[in-house]
């Protein structure tokens, strides 16, 4: 996913203030993609001056003005082109793989030390989500819902796989 249809994504809901879309993708996708707000007002800049989105300045009293953000016709068709592009290859590049694949040269015990503490780590984060889950669940939409349960399944994938690791390592 890029950054960018993200933000498409978001617009293409509504129009917003760049404070709302940053808040919008916390509430939104930032389980799954994270951005900061130079990154965000740089991207924004961008997509302006190709002119996917457009910025209109909205005055206000005793304050700064505004920006609110409106999707243009290039950005809608940039946002449906992408979403109607299969993802052909997912990418696993993390470092918790590279890891994984190298703790072979260390010692068994510290390995062993290695795993544990991060079957804990994401038996924590299972719990979170777990809790998320449970609690306001009318003000989710259902693609959030969805996303959840794909990540709860994602935390329970990793610490069987780990599991599978140590036993056929012979690190139990």
């Amino acid at each position: 996913m890029s950054t960018k249809h993200a933000i498409l994504g978001l617009l293409n809901e509504r129009p917003m203030y760049g404070y709302e879309i940053k808040k919008e993708f916390e509430k939104s996708v930032s389980c799954i993609w994270s951005i900061n707000i130079g990154q965000l007002y740089t991207l924004l800049k961008k997509m302006e001056s190709e002119n996917e989105i457009v910025k209109k300045e909205i005055s206000q009293k005793n304050r700064p003005d505004k920006f609110v953000y409106t999707i243009a016709d290039k950005g809608k068709n940039e946002l449906y082109k992408w979403l109607s592009e299969p993802v052909v290859m997912r990418q696993t590049k993390d470092e918790f793989y590279l890891k994984m694949m190298f703790l072979t040269q260390i010692q068994n015990e510290d390995a062993k030390k290695y795993i544990d503490k991060q079957i804990d780590i994401i038996e924590k984060q299972l719990n979170e989500f777990n809790k998320i889950k449970n609690i306001n669940k009318t003000k989710r939409n259902k693609f959030m819902d969805i996303l959840l349960e794909a990540s709860i399944m994602h935390f329970e994938v990793d610490i069987q796989w780990l599991n599978i690791y140590k036993e056929r390592m012979g690190l139990l």
